[in-house]
């Protein structure tokens, strides 16, 4: 894989927010492998919830420390799994939580609630929703256990950093900036106030689920507007052409299946990131249709750079040196419905744009079946050749656009 561009925004002063640490001396956060062994505690109970499926579950997170580590008041970080919200498990980051306990952090690997569902746009909401609840009570969990159980995994309760992969990195990103009851959708304001709100009831109740920042592995948003002035550094890596979590802002679809929920991928979050003055770094690999490739087979070599630098200087309160590589600038992706008709429809569908652009028609496995050119106004597409079953339509010009369609 190439990378291609790297795009950051970066505060010419040190964070105000974090003070000058004692740990931040000897290589710590910036040194791969500086300690040889990790410490692993498995399965400590932070949580728990009502599962996809029914019925109370537990929720368990492992930690991972450096072995031999004298040090009381360390970063963490916390990296969820990924699976489409489906399936997964702490497990599947263990290599991550290794590579940054061997740095000095103490990382976790957490649970949050999987399970099978029918994807749309409720469903997949209420997903991320369980996936940012649970990371937040997690956060709350380790906040507690400095107030009142002596800080056993010897941490330091401001300087968190959630993440994720996949799914993992999308629970992350809700987790940290989904934070005003404003913000909920509309059509989920019923079920948020029955899940707890934008806290959640996964445990812990009455410490803050603040964090220092975002860490994110092809991770996304459901709306860029969620991010505002003010809220916490990220980073993010993405494929220019993920198929699975969209790199762009576009629908998304759950093992195949377009869900009508339109959500922001890395570019149009760090967009958003750069026009409300958020310290951030996004690494891309443009033109490659893969996800998550860059973790399989061995983390990536500048990846793991980029990462280790941008972390290693938020928990210290440096600048990074992500401000030093080439910078591409890229605007905010306007989005909006096109009404298309009839609908369903069996030959003919039409749909009516302001601007040129290229309509692309999506199947419910997200494979691209066919591609046109719209012009201003009336534009209709041939369809009658596509087998009957849901498809979207996608427009793309300056704005995007998408509709959902049944052919007949």
């Amino acid at each position: 894989m190439k990378q291609i561009f790297t795009l950051c925004l970066w505060a010419f002063f040190s964070f105000g927010y974090v003070s000058a640490q004692t740990d931040c001396t000897a290589g710590r956060y910036v040194t791969e492998n500086l300690f040889s062994s990790v410490d692993v505690t498995s399965a400590v109970t932070f949580g728990s919830n009502n599962a996809v499926g029914g019925g109370p579950t537990d929720l368990k997170m492992d930690v991972y420390e450096p072995a031999g580590d004298s040090e009381t008041g360390r970063a963490v970080v916390i990296v969820q799994f990924g699976g489409s919200f489906i399936a997964g498990s702490r497990a599947d980051v263990a290599s991550q939580c290794q590579y940054f306990a061997k740095m000095g952090y103490v990382a976790i690997a957490p649970d949050y609630r999987v399970g099978l569902f029918f994807p749309s746009e409720v469903t997949t909401t209420l997903a991320v929703l369980r996936a940012a609840h649970d990371m937040k009570a997690c956060v709350r969990y380790l906040k507690k256990t400095v107030a009142e159980d002596g800080n056993p995994y010897g941490i330091d309760p401001e300087r968190i950093i959630v993440g994720g992969i996949s799914a993992g990195a999308i629970g992350a990103i809700h987790a940290a900036y989904l934070d005003e009851l404003s913000e909920v959708p509309s059509y989920m304001e019923n079920d948020t106030a029955g899940l707890g709100g934008v806290e959640g009831n996964s445990g812990t109740p009455g410490y803050s689920s603040s964090v220092l920042g975002v860490l994110s592995y092809s991770g996304a948003i459901g709306d860029s507007s969620w991010i505002n002035q003010g809220d916490v550094p990220i980073i993010s890596v993405h494929e220019e052409l993920d198929n699975t979590v969209p790199y762009n802002t576009t629908e998304v679809a759950v093992s195949g299946i377009p869900t009508g929920l339109v959500a922001s991928g890395s570019r149009d979050v760090h967009a958003r990131a750069r026009n409300v003055g958020i310290s951030n770094c996004l690494y891309t690999f443009a033109g490659v249709q893969n996800h998550v490739g860059y973790l399989q087979g061995g983390f990536n070599a500048d990846v793991k750079a980029a990462v280790t630098d941008f972390l290693g200087n938020l928990v210290c309160g440096n600048p990074s040196n992500c401000a030093e590589t080439q910078f591409v600038g890229i605007g905010e992706t306007e989005l909006r419905t096109i009404g298309v008709y009839p609908n369903p429809t069996t030959d003919v569908l039409k749909f009516r744009t302001d601007e040129v652009g290229t309509a692309e028609i999506i199947d419910a496995t997200g494979r691209v079946v066919m591609i046109v050119t719209a012009g201003l106004g009336q534009n209709q597409v041939d369809v009658s050749s596509l087998p009957r079953g849901a498809y979207v339509l996608k427009f793309q010009g300056a704005t995007i656009g998408t509709a959902r369609f049944i052919k007949e």
